[in-house]
């Protein structure tokens, strides 16, 4: 199975989330993550902006510089790139997942990774989108819950062409409403992830209305279910802005220096050198 990633530095540097400048922290998790799963598989692909790749174009798989918009908002359209440019079956793996042992990525027509329970950070967006996407044959504003796409991978390109289409078709709603979309989130108590809606729940409406049964690689209704499955399994998926908690950046370091020495000095030496971003 080939396995892709992709990166656009351009948001984690530029406070995505309020988080501030994220960039060191990015570089070290992404080749983190790809240094693990390369223990286990070698058809291996990132496609990553070119600042990103003046720090990863080292590791030991294909690194593809490409030029991403600089978006803070659509941080997630790296991954559309990366999908919408295969020819061959794949999954495309998140930079914060760590694969620890191997894994069969097993399934027919797509794979995702897990049920995202936490519709409650749906519900509002779908409740906007619904104004305007009532009229559209593939969405469905009445399913509870997400696909999440920390892992997605399809053999059936068609399929894969559709989620792209419906993505682009959202997006222009999205832009045709501005003004309203703005509107509503400047009266909203609380934060909300469009990103979650026009990626996770388009590919969630979208096979609920064909008829698609997704293969699932961690089962579970539940986070603990879910948890004690990825962990039998050696996955692990810093969901989040855990991804940045001062133990897991550490423990994340620390794996690096033990496992792949190498390619850890390497990536300490050139952030040490550079700075990214304003001081």
């Amino acid at each position: 199975m080939r396995i892709i990633y992709s990166l656009n530095t351009y948001p984690v540097a530029n406070n995505r989330w309020n988080m501030g400048n994220r960039f060191d922290d990015t570089i070290y998790m992404t080749a983190g993550s790809i240094l693990h799963t390369h223990m286990w598989y070698k058809d291996i692909t990132l496609y990553i902006d070119p600042i990103g790749y003046e720090y990863l174009s080292g590791l030991p798989c294909r690194v593809v510089k490409v030029d991403f918009k600089q978006d803070l908002e659509l941080w997630m359209e790296p991954k559309l790139y990366a999908i919408e440019n295969q020819r061959e079956p794949f999954v495309h793996v998140d930079t914060d997942i760590f694969i620890k042992q191997p894994i069969e990525f097993e399934f027919e027509k797509v794979i995702v990774e897990r049920k995202d329970i936490g519709y409650y950070c749906y519900e509002p967006l779908i409740k906007f989108f619904d104004d305007y996407c009532k009229n559209l044959p593939l969405w469905d504003s009445t399913i509870p819950y997400a696909w999440s796409c920390g892992v997605i991978g399809f053999k059936d390109f068609a399929l894969r062409d559709e989620f792209l289409s419906f993505y682009r078709i959202l997006k222009g709603i999205l832009s045709d409403h501005r003004k309203e979309y703005d509107a509503f989130i400047d009266d909203y108590r609380g934060y909300l992830e469009i990103a979650l809606l026009l990626e996770q729940y388009n590919l969630t409406s979208m096979l609920k209305v064909i008829g698609i049964a997704p293969t699932v690689l961690i089962p579970g209704d539940t986070i603990q279910e879910q948890s004690r499955y990825a962990n039998n399994l050696g996955y692990t998926h810093l969901l989040g802005a855990s991804k940045y908690h001062p133990k897991n950046i550490d423990k994340i370091k620390r794996l690096m220096y033990i496992k792949f020495a190498d390619q850890y000095k390497s990536i300490q030496d050139r952030l040490e050198n550079t700075i990214i971003g304003s001081l």
